[in-house]
């Protein structure tokens, strides 16, 4: 008679213990993952991964270094920490909790190698598209400056503006004397 998987460890019994369909849909994703009930963090539990190869000599040079119990205590169960789950509300939803380790499982992504070569590609097209939007900016930019210098100077024959009048409109509006100052009889023009 089997009871379900066994990828949860009762290090608190104080916490509860998750649903054994979450315990399930947890080890149909991945056989190597483990809750334990956080030592750090109340009311979190703990996702870890069983070590896959060997215990190594690394545990016993780790152990005088690790401060957070949450890491002590998966090097003791042989374990390593993945992240925090927390069970928020009535419920579980394991569903949540999956698609956040499917999207950073690297073997499912092709492995380290490709997901280093993926990020990579990714940062250089985002300094592509930064070089180039810079480059179409001061393109604009300079494309605006010179029309706006054309047309303060007059060197242009385009007319940019219907508020922009010629020279010689502009020195007859200058010249003219006001309708106030010859109806006064101060301005007398020979």
């Amino acid at each position: 008679m089997a009871l379900g998987p066994n990828n949860f460890i009762l290090d608190n019994v104080r916490m509860e213990v998750p649903p054994l369909y979450v315990l399930q849909r947890l080890f149909d994703f991945d056989n190597m993952l483990v809750l334990v009930p956080s030592r750090n963090v109340p009311f979190a539990y703990v996702i870890a991964r069983r070590k896959q190869f060997s215990r190594g000599l690394s545990d016993k040079a780790l152990e005088g270094t690790i401060r957070q119990p949450d890491t002590l205590m998966c090097l003791h169960y042989g374990l390593v920490p993945v992240c925090l789950m927390y069970k928020t509300g009535p419920s579980w939803d394991i569903e949540e909790v999956i698609r956040s380790l499917a999207a950073r499982d690297m073997w499912a992504h092709g492995g380290p190698d490709k997901v280093a070569d993926l990020l990579e590609a990714q940062e250089e097209a985002e300094q592509a598209r930064i070089k180039k939007q810079n480059r179409d900016s001061i393109w604009e930019r300079s494309g605006d400056g010179w029309r706006s210098y054309q047309a303060r100077t007059g060197a242009s024959s385009i007319k940019f503006s219907d508020n922009y009048k010629s020279r010689q409109e502009r020195r007859t509006v200058e010249t003219a004397p006001s309708s106030s100052t010859v109806a006064s009889g101060l301005v007398t023009l020979t």
